[in-house]
């Protein structure tokens, strides 16, 4: 996701991500919290749209949702994981 951010000339959600990213390789959990957040209310990551030259290249959007929608998943996951852990 960060990537097609810094290609697209939005390089504050890519700084975002990639902070998430980087939390979570390194087991940090905050970083699972911190993407899950980024992911609610208005102006967030779900209604970001990639534009080029006022054009949104439906092929890089297309593959931006499927990356958002995985890291969703993923994070998603790992919260549910974690709150297993926790109650045991």
């Amino acid at each position: 996701m960060a990537t097609l951010l810094k290609l697209h000339g939005d390089n504050g959600w890519a700084e975002q991500v990639e902070r998430c990213r980087s939390s979570i390789a390194q087991s940090d959990y905050h970083g699972v919290d911190r993407l899950l957040r980024l992911y609610g209310g208005m102006g967030s990551l779900n209604d970001v749209v990639l534009q080029s030259g006022g054009i949104a290249p439906a092929e890089d959007n297309e593959r931006f949702n499927a990356l958002r929608t995985d890291a969703w998943k993923d994070a998603n996951t790992l919260a549910r994981d974690r709150a297993s852990e926790d109650s045991n």
